[in-house]
């Protein structure tokens, strides 16, 4: 604790110490701090043009990424899904009530469907 305290103390020293230099240096120079207030005008002036292509550009990228976004939930969604489905038929696999045989040796082939009059072999007359 008491390397906090002095860790402190010199932190307060020092930003004491540098605004002290700092007074006595703009009270020295006041034609420069006369010309350092006109720096932001003039930056303002050189920025204004490319502020709003600049909000534009930062307005289609959010859309974009709000648009990507979207698409990845679907997907995820489409997948989460899938997984579900796939862990239930699993399951159901694994845990099926019946263990009769497959449906597809079960069946049988239906009788043969009769020749209709038009068609037979043998015409009544």
């Amino acid at each position: 604790m008491i390397d906090f305290k002095v860790f402190f103390i010199t932190v307060m020293v020092s930003c004491i110490l540098i605004s002290v230099a700092a007074q006595q240096q703009s009270s020295n120079s006041s034609s420069l701090s006369q010309t350092a207030r006109s720096i932001g005008s003039e930056l303002l002036k050189r920025i204004g043009p490319a502020i709003i292509p600049g909000a534009f550009i930062i307005g289609a990228v959010t859309t974009l990424l709000a648009a990507l976004t979207v698409v990845s939930m679907n997907g995820l969604g489409v997948g989460v899904v899938l997984l579900i489905l796939t862990i239930g038929q699993m399951l159901s696999r694994t845990f099926g009530l019946s263990r009769s045989a497959p449906l597809a040796a079960q069946y049988s082939a239906p009788a043969a469907a009769p020749i209709p009059f038009a068609y037979s072999q043998n015409p009544p007359f």
